[in-house]
């Protein structure tokens, strides 16, 4: 067995976008059939996701904000008399259709989010256990070092997962203000 540095880790999702993912202070075993790594590396590929999410809530906000631009400059013209009735109403029309896109990529958004968010809340759930079991053995008897460091790992990891949480969540809260 050869043991090298590992570095980063490139992961492809289901849509064929890839992340780095750094590894240079994460234990990583690789055999042919599967990468396996520490539970410490799973917050860091959360928040390359909520950071993703970020970028796409503000691409939606600024679609929001060019839409209501756009009926406000619609309703000028309509008052100055550049436009007709007739004109207004088939521009309308066309407004309506982009804000009822925009609410759909809102809602599939919102769903992507709260998938995310589940995952967060298994994985959380799985660690608390866990926690609680280091927590037990260590009032009971004295922990090994090993086991002493895993604790740390699981609070650790546990603390990056409140984070995101609470991101996830005002992500949420953000969406639902823009649509």
């Amino acid at each position: 067995l050869r043991r090298k540095k590992l570095v980063s880790v490139e992961i492809k999702d289901a849509n064929g976008q890839s992340y780095y993912l750094d590894t240079s202070n994460i234990r990583v075993r690789i055999t042919k059939e599967y990468v396996d790594l520490d539970v410490a590396a799973l917050p860091k590929f959360f928040e390359v996701k909520v950071r993703e999410v970020g970028k796409m809530i503000e691409e939606l906000k600024k679609s929001r904000n060019e839409l209501d631009k756009s009926y406000h400059k619609l309703e000028e013209a309509l008052l100055k008399g550049v436009i007709g009735m007739d004109v207004y109403n088939e521009q309308i029309k066309r407004l309506q259709e982009r804000e009822k896109r925009l609410r759909a990529a809102c809602i599939d958004m919102e769903k992507s989010i709260a998938s995310v968010g589940q995952a967060l809340a298994q994985l959380k759930a799985e660690l608390e256990k866990k926690r609680e079991r280091l927590e037990a053995k260590r009032l009971l008897d004295k922990l090994e070092e090993s086991e002493a460091e895993e604790l740390g790992k699981v609070l650790n990891t546990l603390g990056s997962i409140n984070a995101l949480s609470h991101l996830i969540t005002s992500s949420i809260i953000q969406l639902r203000l823009i649509c």
